[in-house]
């Protein structure tokens, strides 16, 4: 039980680590060293983020 329980929290831990980075901003990014420095690159990864966000958002409602 007691492994269960620390899959169960350290799945949620990492759920909301990925919903704050998809958050952030490019410059937020840029300085801590996760954002490519290529703008377009940068443009697209942005917008791959979003979308990754809003069908985790839509599993959670249950309309994907």
């Amino acid at each position: 039980m007691k492994k269960l329980w620390a899959w169960f929290c350290r799945s949620q831990e990492e759920r909301a680590n990925r919903e704050m980075l998809s958050r952030l901003d490019g410059r937020a990014l840029k300085d801590i060293g996760l954002e490519s420095w290529n703008n377009e690159l940068a443009e697209r990864v942005h917008s791959h983020r979003q979308r990754q966000l809003l069908r985790l958002a839509a599993m959670r409602i249950g309309a994907y």
